[in-house]
Formats: C-alpha cells, structure tokens, sequence
C-alpha cells in the first residue's frame, strides 16, 4: 500500500507540474543577461562609482578656474582715553567715544603655472574615470557569468526531466504489461513488483530534478531580480568554439579580458603618482588682485570724524620649495615600488589567465570528442533497448534485462546532454576570460 500511495502522489505532483509547464514562459540567455545588466544591486553601485569619477573629472575640478572671495565686515567701539602728562600739559579724559567701522573686500587669484601638475593630476582622474568603467564591465561580466552557469545549469536539468520523463511512460508501459501478464500467468508477483518499483523510482528522480530547477531558478532570481519562478529555460543552445584555435583566442585575451586591461589601466595610474612625484617640488606662479574698501565713522568726541580708504592690487607671487626635508624623494622612492609591483600583477595576471585558458581548451577538446563517443554510444544503447524491448514483449526477455537496457539508454542520453552542458559551461567562461 505505501508503494501504491508514492506511486500516486509522485504521477499527481507529475501532472501538476505538467500542466505548469504549459503555462510557463520560456527565458533566453539573452533576456537574463539584460536583466543582470539592468537590476542587479552590485552594478547599481558600480554605476555610482562611475558617477563619482565623472565629478573629479568636471571642469571645476581642473584647476583651470580662477577663485574669486568677497569679504565684508562691520564693526562698533565704544572707547574711553585718559593721559596724563608730565610737565605743564593738561590732562586728557575723554570717556564713551563711538566708532563705526565698515569694510568690503573682493580678492581673486589664478595659477599661472605649477610645473605641469595640474595637467597630471587631470589626466589621472580621466584613467581613473575609466578604470572606474572598466570596473563596472568586469562585474557585468562576472555577474553575468555566473547567471549563465546557473542558467545552463537549469538547462542540464530540464533536458534530464524530457529523458526521464520518456522513461517514466516506458516504465509505465511496462507495469501494465506486468500485471497483464501476471493474470495470464506469464511472469509471478516478483516481475509486477519490480515494475512498481521502477515506476515509483523514475517518477521520484522527475520530482527531485525538478526541486533542483527550483533551487537553481531562485538562485538566478538573485542576480535578476525576478520575484517568481514561473518560467522555463531555452533548451536550444549551439557550441561556438568548435572552429576556433587556441593562438586566437590567447592574442583575442590579452586585448580584451577586463582584467588585464583594469591592471594596465592600473599600471598608467602608477606612472601619474611617479610623474607627479618627480614635479612635487616645481615652482608655483599665481596671479592675484585685490580691491578693499575700508570706512570708518568716529563720534564727535573724537579727534578724526571719518576715514575712509579705499585701493585696487595686483600681483603676482612666485612660491619654489628649494628643500623639503626629503620629501620628494620619498615619495618618488614610494610610487617606484608601486609601479614594480602593478608590473608583477599585470604580469602574473596573464600567466595566471593563459594557464587557465588552456586548461579550458584542453578540457572543452575533450569534451567535444566525448560528444562524437556518446552520440555513438546512444545509437548503439537505442538498437540494443529495441532489440531487448521487442524480445521482451515476446517473453524473451526477463524485466530485469529490460530495465538495464532502458537504464542503459537513459545514462547514455543522459551523459550526452550533461557533456554537452559542460562544454558550453566551457564557453561561458571562456566567454567570460575573453571579455565578452
């Protein structure tokens, strides 16, 4: 009985799923990159990052513009003066004497030169702004390398449900010839049961594999964004590196995997600090002017009413740094080591990328001969499941002989599609190494 009521939830659940199936809408590869590139939070905030770049790189922080202040003042003193003096002059004491005081200045200076730092220090923040850019396209690809390997790995898994779901209605078949066959007296109990058994197998395998989808469609919702799983997968899918060769594809890595160009980039960002080290010490020149208005009321207590002047400078002021105790020399001694070291990386970078790429090509060769060995492989296991099949259904064969050339069958299918997977799996990171 308890055979009898798996084998009905699982062909229920089957049915459910089924009709699911149907309604379902089918996601490209296409459509999930586009969603990564448009949602993902990550990207979000590379995005910001760009924009933070582009600020340093305005205008008005090139050093270009003149700076201009305004300063105004206004002022109240209330004072007393007491002097006495020797000899014959009379004292003086004077108390509450008033005063009034206003000033107004504008003053407005302008680098005329500084030793080319300030071109540098431009120049900088524009390979910054596209390191910040490069960036961003590396998480996009990384991003969407990962929701390609979950996205192929849903693929893999739906293509294994279409197997077993074949297998499921042989099986199925088969235990309605067994009963049949028991009540002619053909086969005994044991050859039903086994039949029951395999049902219930197979239709528990279908159910498993589709838990695994659901898994896996969640985890591809977090790079999306999606907030359901209703939907299915494009099944369809080509290998495009068959024609391909390794010496194209190392020459097509070292111009455009991100890494490598964000490390370059790295690299150019390195030779400004020593550049701007080398001119730390430059003379300054600036252009100044001034105009200041000053004024002043005084109570009629006081010796002098008003007081008012008023003038307009211009100048200019040199600024050189003959010594600094050291300290250019530091700092040029510092972005030296900087810029070795972003040499290393840059160059253990590519070895590191040029082993991994042909242990892909090696690992994807192989596979694509695997695929030529198994489609070979399913041709034969096809003519011998028909051969025992037919010999079966004439009581040839025992169920058990069956159900080993229908496993047969299946695992040859079934190795067929999860090769082809994995290659493609290949492809995507190759994809991903090559910058696409």
């Amino acid at each position: 009985m308890s055979r009898i009521f798996i084998l009905v939830l699982g062909l229920l659940c089957l049915s459910q799923m089924s009709n699911l199936l149907t309604a379902q809408s089918v996601l490209s590869i296409d459509e999930v990159l586009s969603a990564v590139e448009a949602n993902n939070y990550d990207l979000q905030a590379a995005r910001q990052n760009i924009t933070a770049a582009e600020v340093l790189t305005s205008k008005y922080n090139r050093g270009y513009m003149p700076t201009l202040n305004i300063n105004a003042g206004i002022a109240y003193n209330l004072n007393g003066i007491k002097a006495v003096y020797n000899f014959n002059f009379p004292d003086l004491n004077i108390q509450n004497i008033q005063a009034y005081n206003g000033n107004v200045g504008i003053g407005s200076s302008y680098l005329l030169y500084d030793g080319g730092q300030r071109k540098l220090r431009n120049e900088k923040n524009l390979s910054s702004l596209d390191l910040a850019k490069l960036q961003l396209d590396n998480i996009n690809q990384v991003l969407g390398f990962n929701a390609s390997q979950i996205y192929y790995s849903i693929v893999q898994a739906m293509l294994n449900v279409d197997l077993l779901q074949g297998t499921l209605e042989i099986s199925k078949e088969r235990s309605k010839r067994a009963k049949t066959y028991y009540e002619y007296g053909k086969v005994n109990r044991v050859d039903v049961s086994n039949a029951k058994v395999d049902v219930v197998r197979d239709s528990l395998n279908i159910i498993t594999l589709n838990n695994d989808i659901e898994n896996f469609k969640w985890q591809l919702n977090q790079l999306t964004l999606k907030k359901d799983t209703d939907y299915v997968v494009d099944t369809t899918f080509t290998l495009e590196y068959q024609s391909s060769n390794i010496a194209d594809l190392q020459s097509k890595l070292l111009e455009s995997n991100t890494e490598l160009i964000s490390l370059k980039k790295n690299l150019e960002l390195v030779d400004y600090d020593l550049n701007l080290a080398n001119k730390l010490n430059s003379p300054q020149i600036l252009a100044n002017g001034a105009y200041n208005l000053n004024y002043q009321k005084n109570s009629p207590r006081s010796q002098l009413d008003l007081n008012r002047t008023n003038g307009l400078n211009l100048g200019l002021s040199a600024n050189w740094d003959i010594l600094d105790g050291g300290q250019r020399k530091v700092q040029e001694q510092l972005a030296t080591i900087d810029q070795q070291t972003a040499l290393i990386d840059l160059k253990n970078k590519e070895n590191e990328l040029f082993t991994q790429l042909n242990r892909l090509w090696n690992s994807y060769q192989n596979n694509l001969l695997t695929l030529s060995i198994e489609n070979q492989n399913i041709q034969s296991n096809k003519e011998n499941f028909e051969l025992v099949k037919s010999l079966y259904d004439n009581g040839q064969q025992t169920s058990v002989e069956f159900r080993q050339a229908q496993l047969n069958l299946l695992n040859a299918q079934s190795q067929y599609y999860n090769v082809r997977t994995a290659a493609k799996l290949i492809e995507v990171e190759m994809d991903y190494l090559l910058g696409k």
